[in-house]
């Protein structure tokens, strides 16, 4: 595990803690800090420690001077936010150490930045095929566990949270938005395609989902899967998927042109367009019993006030005003629906039948399982960091080419 890594998940630990310490009133909250300091002493190691400073240190000297504000009156997109830009810092020093450790090991080398496990995160194959092996039979990737352990816990939190992830911790997400800003910038206006288009351009992410799920349940028969995690084309798909679009062909060189074309035109064009992961989560979302709520009798428009706010702010264009639930493929729980309307959680809230889901416990719970969960499979089951030895990695980038199915 690299440092970074280490810092990413120990971060979604310390507000783990510091939401039971603000919210402590009575002993379940004694009994979830306890919880957390009890995992904490059984998964430390000498880098987790080393990592715990590099996060406390911070905010401790940040305390001291301007203190830490109330999580539980965090307004909703400002934490959304927050969360979304410090994963993405985190993403792009991982980029970097990934770089330079494949262009050193190139050279010859012995790279002196460890390989981050989290790059296997990007391996849907990889991640389902492995997810498969171990549930199947008990046998544990050893080339690319991050990527199991990854594609677990994305399945788990959509059966709990829907898209929620999407919304909250993508940074692809992030950078798309990006991107159509600034084209908005230089092409002013919102571009939405018609009906008849936009349904087209959805099926993408289904299609190609459905070419993922193709080979991930039927492609490689269960007898040939311990020969599949063991085959050089494998051990060398983090590699390879790296090459697809650092190395342009013609072939890689179109597809990401018509990824950036999609995500520069159209709001949210990757997620609700090309990302199979999204795709995934939504479908397994529909299990959710969270849902975007609205009270009818709270609702301005039960006055006879014209208010579709909510629905104009919703990047997913779902007409919020006009449902009671949302059960849309397209809702990530951003809660921006909430953020805009005039009554906020008067009138809408996310949450079950029974109860709301303040949107700072939606965070923890994304901390929960998207960082600690990884955490716990690191220092409980020791599935996270590659087994691939550094000569067979050597080995395997300089025949990369000749490297097929």
């Amino acid at each position: 595990m690299s440092l970074i890594e280490a810092m990413t998940m120990v971060a979604g630990l310390v507000y783990l803690a510091l939401l039971g310490w603000q919210a402590r009133t009575g002993w379940q909250w004694r009994l979830a800090l306890g919880l957390l300091g009890l995992i904490w002493l059984v998964v430390a190691d000498s880098l987790l420690w080393f990592a715990l400073g590099l996060v406390i240190v911070p905010l401790a000297l940040w305390h001291r001077y301007r203190p830490l504000p109330a999580l539980g009156g965090a307004n909703s997109q400002s934490l959304r936010a927050q969360a979304r830009h410090l994963l993405l810092l985190c993403w792009g020093l991982v980029t970097v150490q990934y770089g330079i450790h494949i262009w050193q090991l190139g050279q010859g080398e012995t790279p002196w930045l460890v390989r981050p496990d989290v790059v296997d995160g990007f391996l849907p194959i990889a991640g389902g095929l492995g997810l498969r092996a171990w549930l199947g039979q008990g046998l544990v990737d050893p080339h690319h566990p991050a990527a199991t352990i990854t594609v677990l816990v994305l399945c788990l939190s959509a059966l709990l949270l829907g898209r929620a992830f999407c919304a909250w911790f993508c940074p692809i997400g992030l950078v798309g938005e990006w991107l159509h800003r600034l084209r908005s910038r230089l092409m002013a206006g919102e571009w939405t395609p018609p009906r008849w288009l936009d349904a087209v351009l959805r099926a993408q992410k289904f299609l190609v989902l459905g070419f993922l799920l193709f080979i991930i349940l039927l492609a490689v028969p269960a007898a040939a899967l311990p020969g599949y995690l063991a085959s050089p084309y494998h051990q060398a798909a983090d590699m390879k998927m790296g090459a697809f679009f650092f190395s342009l062909t013609l072939i890689s060189g179109l597809c990401l042109g018509w990824v950036l074309l999609l995500t520069t035109l159209f709001q949210q064009g990757f997620c609700r367009y090309l990302c199979p992961y999204g795709a995934w989560l939504s479908l397994l979302g529909l299990l959710t019993p969270l849902r975007i709520r609205r009270d009818p009798a709270r609702c301005l428009r039960s006055a006879g006030h014209d208010c579709d706010k909510c629905s104009r702010a919703c990047p997913s264009r779902i007409q919020v005003h006009q449902l009671i639930a949302v059960q849309s493929l397209e809702c990530s729980s951003c809660l921006s629906c909430v953020a805009a309307c005039p009554k906020r959680a008067d009138a809408l809230h996310l949450g079950s039948k029974a109860r709301r889901l303040e949107p700072h416990w939606l965070l923890g719970l994304l901390c929960l399982l998207l960082l600690i969960l990884p955490l716990l499979s690191y220092g409980l089951l020791g599935i996270w960091v590659s087994q691939t030895p550094l000569a067979d990695r050597h080995e395997l980038l300089q025949m990369l080419p000749q490297l097929v199915h």
